[in-house]
């Protein structure tokens, strides 16, 4: 008896009994469960546990007004929402940690960029809990930190003029944030961010304390950074009017940047994204306000120094690409069960420089899908709850694949 105990296996439990053991367990835990082997995970499918590594949306439209911040009460622990594309009907409550969620910059390798209720970056896996700083807002020159009668951070000072609230400037102070990995202990994960009204285009290694800005751009110049990207070993930015430019981060009198496309290009573009391929291009996905104002069309071109190369929706071969807030994806469907071959699926970026645009697209803060060959637009999610002004237009859903 004690030698055949001994010879058993955690592997050989009874799918009975672990299905009823996955039934009191949250998504956090059912998708750990789901790694541990192969009969686990049998049984987890059969729960209807989805893969971690499908990309999966996490919403806070829930936590939307109508006209004013997102209904976040910082003394209390936050839920949003994980949907996947399997079962577009089901949704699964995710808990963050008190205090770190006021806004989300943007979500790269299975980690989300969090803004705390200090204005603070941090990154946040949401499947293992782990967690690492970025530096703080104030260590920007520019930012000054004001402090109550009790030696606590009330707000800050811009430029030593105006004063902001502190959960207030994380709800508009960064617009996208991406990484160049997944943080580890070997401190190679940088982070480069769109912020302070898309004009300013600063990094940081994770774990560090320190800012570095890349570049900026002059208010005279009447262009906004709309996107960055990190490919080949290197980071990109696009501004709306199209200049496509490299940065060399680690050279030896600071960082430095290349003009890869120089020249702008004036259009009806509502933003642009940057998509890192995996056979080695470098997209660009325009989104187009169309001859019709309530409509967007969408035009994908290869980056090229001679200017973007339109390509073919027979280009992409069996892939789909996810943009918006989130770090873009190209991903083969046949890796990723459920995605459509040749589709954009689209959530809503910050466009600062395109509000009057948006307010007319209607539709645009709906989470949806593009098919490029027949150029049919459907919601990727049944449509419930979406709340209606300018609020919609702020970004309030991310692409995320799951990180183990």
């Amino acid at each position: 008896m004690a030698g055949s105990y001994a010879m058993s296996n955690w592997s050989d439990l009874p799918t009975d009994l672990l299905l009823i053991i996955l039934q009191r367990l949250q998504l956090r835990e059912s998708l750990a469960f789901a790694s541990v082997c192969a009969s686990w995970r049998g049984a987890a499918a059969a729960a209807g546990v989805p893969s971690s590594c499908r990309t999966w949306l996490m919403s806070w439209t829930h936590l939307v007004e109508e006209e004013s911040q997102p209904k976040i009460n910082c003394s209390l622990t936050m839920t949003c929402k994980l949907r996947h594309l399997l079962d577009v009907n089901k949704s699964y409550d995710v808990d963050f940690p008190k205090d770190c969620f006021v806004a989300c910059a943007g979500a790269s390798h299975g980690w989300l960029v969090l803004v705390n209720h200090l204005s603070n970056l941090l990154l946040f896996n949401p499947i293992t809990s782990d967690m690492v700083p970025l530096p703080p807002i104030n260590d920007f020159s520019f930012v000054e930190a004001v402090y109550d009668e009790q030696g606590n951070i009330e707000g800050y000072r811009l430029f030593n003029y105006r004063f902001y609230d502190a959960r207030y400037l994380a709800t508009w102070f960064y617009q996208k944030a991406v990484l160049s990995c997944a943080p580890s202990k070997d401190g190679d994960c940088i982070a480069m961010i769109i912020h302070y009204d898309s004009n300013w285009l600063s990094f940081a290694r994770a774990g560090k304390t320190k800012w570095q800005v890349a570049s900026t751009l002059s208010i005279k110049e009447h262009d906004r950074y709309a996107d960055c990207a990190y490919h080949n070993g290197r980071f990109y930015s696009v501004t709306y009017l199209g200049i496509v430019e490299k940065y060399h981060l680690d050279g030896p009198n600071g960082p430095t940047k290349e003009a890869i496309i120089a020249h702008r290009t004036f259009s009806c573009v509502l933003t642009r994204h940057l998509v890192s391929t995996p056979w080695g291009d470098l997209l660009q996905v325009q989104a187009i306000s169309a001859n019709r104002v309530d409509r967007v069309r969408f035009l994908i071109g290869k980056v090229h120094p001679e200017g973007c190369k339109k390509i073919s929706p027979d280009d992409l071969m069996d892939h789909a690409i996810f943009v918006g807030l989130n770090h873009s994806a190209c991903l083969p469907s046949k890796k990723f069960p459920g995605l459509r071959p040749q589709c954009i699926y689209f959530s809503a970026p910050w466009m600062t420089e395109t509000f009057d645009l948006v307010g007319r697209c209607h539709g645009w803060g709906i989470v949806r899908s593009h098919d490029m060959e027949t150029r049919v637009f459907e919601n990727a999610f049944p449509v419930e709850g979406i709340p209606k002004g300018w609020r919609v237009h702020v970004p309030s859903e991310v692409w995320i694949t799951p990180n183990m």
